[in-house]
């Protein structure tokens, strides 16, 4: 589950993220709203719940914003009667240039004590020496690990050392697809759900309108990046990397089918890429413009946050959930999603926090990931699964949600992808290849082989300073 990670020095670190300026309701499965007890575990040694304590102020960076943010301040409210003394400042950060002012916040000298991470950013944080181990913490607290999916806990470890928790899963990313039932009934047809890359490209082509300005309604967008590459890849038997992580191999032949089907299906059904990036621009947050609730989009490949931004912007969309579909061409392949290849979030204390700061901060990571109150309830709200396996057995979920056991059902599909601390550079070599052949630079063997050849020079600079 863990690696032997080698170090980079803070100045790499920098280098890779760049310097920029730091810059539904569905009901409650608790007896109130987020506000001292209800707990699922002891808090941890020194200032427990009641007790008087010195002033702190504990900053949030996070990306929890739109409708979320609420909830948050809610949660945030109820700790602070909880801890007396502490105050959450809970601050919403654009999605813009995240992962730069990030990684330029975790490196200054006073960075915010609690910030939202992605697993991959927290590999690379540890493996640095930016973030600090919470294992003693959690030890002290009393809280049982066992109470998370194994794959979902086990994201966040780093040489034996834990260094967050996870809310929310990092699974349901890529397994999930949504299919417009109103768009079937408006045409008079039944509902057809795809199963395979042949079936979706059928319907797609279907229901895509052009005009001479571009896309008027889309049947299906597979993507036109990096993620969207993994998660059909993996929906065709691939991988990114060797089981033994020292060798990459997306490039292999089932890769290049991979992207040249990806390549094919934006260019002659949807258009090409342009077509893509100009139908569906705009803010990267959820908002009540976006084509899917407006009956513009027949099928959707969103992550489980979507149940909650359907209830906010369209309650009355009629949709069915299926699992995203797999190459029928290749007999080894089946739908499967990823957890933890990107965003499996999680919430991180800076080593440059003071020390008499730290044991707060890690009291607002266990309030938001483990804490029936806090957590639990934050993705209860949502409508979307937990990582805590008790909070996703509570009923309101299936009253609220007619689909939820399929929604249970892709988070089952989904592997758990090993990766390294320097995945996020591959990432980026591996997008920039994507992109290459997307927009017609290089052809798909030729993308593919040069990001190979560049991605595995990675790699291999990692194992031999692991090694040296």
């Amino acid at each position: 589950m863990s690696l032997n990670r080698s170090r980079m020095t803070r100045r790499d670190v920098l280098r890779l993220m760049g310097m920029s300026a730091a810059g539904t309701a569905l009901a409650a499965c608790v007896p109130a709203a987020p506000g001292g007890g209800g707990a699922a575990a002891p808090s941890s040694s020194g200032a427990a719940a009641g007790e008087a304590a010195t002033e702190t102020t504990v900053r949030f960076w996070n990306v929890w914003g739109a409708a979320r943010e609420e909830l948050m301040n809610q949660i945030a409210a109820g700790f602070a009667e909880e801890y007396p003394g502490v105050t959450v400042e809970n601050l919403v950060q654009p999605f813009e240039n995240r992962a730069e002012n990030l990684f330029a916040a975790i490196a200054s000298s006073q960075p915010p004590e609690v910030l939202m991470a992605s697993r991959a950013e927290i590999l690379q944080m540890a493996d640095e020496g930016l973030i600090l181990p919470i294992t003693s913490y959690v030890e002290s607290a009393g809280i049982d690990l066992n109470n998370f999916y194994d794959s979902e806990i086990g994201n966040f470890y780093y040489k034996g050392e834990l260094y967050s928790m996870p809310m929310p899963t990092g699974g349901g990313v890529t397994s999930l697809m949504l299919v417009n039932s109103d768009m079937f009934a408006a045409a008079g047809q039944d509902v057809v759900v795809p199963t395979t890359w042949q079936e979706l490209e059928e319907v797609a082509k279907e229901f895509t309108v052009l005009d001479d300005r571009g896309i008027v309604t889309i049947g299906a967008n597979v993507g036109t990046a990096v993620a969207d590459f993994f998660a059909w890849l993996y929906c065709n038997n691939g991988q990114i990397y060797s089981d033994d992580l020292r060798s990459v191999a997306f490039n292999s032949e089932v890769g290049m089918e991979t992207l040249n089907w990806m390549v094919n299906f934006t260019n002659d059904i949807n258009g090409g890429v342009q077509n893509v990036t100009d139908f569906f621009a705009g803010p990267g947050e959820a908002t009540e413009a976006q084509p899917w609730y407006n009956d513009s989009q027949l099928i959707n490949f969103p992550n489980v946050s979507i149940f909650f931004h359907i209830q906010t912007y369209r309650p009355d969309l009629g949709f069915e959930v299926g699992l995203r579909p797999f190459n029928a061409n290749n007999a080894d392949a089946k739908s499967q999603g990823l957890s933890g290849e990107a965003f499996a979030w999680g919430y991180v204390v800076p080593k440059a926090v003071p020390a008499e700061k730290q044991e707060a901060a890690f009291n607002w990571v266990k309030k938001i990931t483990y804490d029936t109150d806090g957590g639990c309830w934050f993705m209860q709200q949502q409508g979307r699964p937990s990582p805590l396996k008790a909070c996703n057995e509570d009923q309101s979920y299936y009253d609220a949600n007619p689909h939820w056991a399929k929604v249970l059902e892709t988070l089952a599909s989904d592997v758990s992808v090993d990766i390294l601390p320097v995945h996020t550079r591959v990432r980026d070599i591996v997008d920039q290849g994507v992109q290459a052949a997307m927009f017609g630079d290089k052809g798909i063997e030729q993308a593919l082989a040069d990001a190979a050849e560049q991605a595995q020079a990675v790699v291999d600079e990692y194992w031999s300073e692991q090694e040296g």
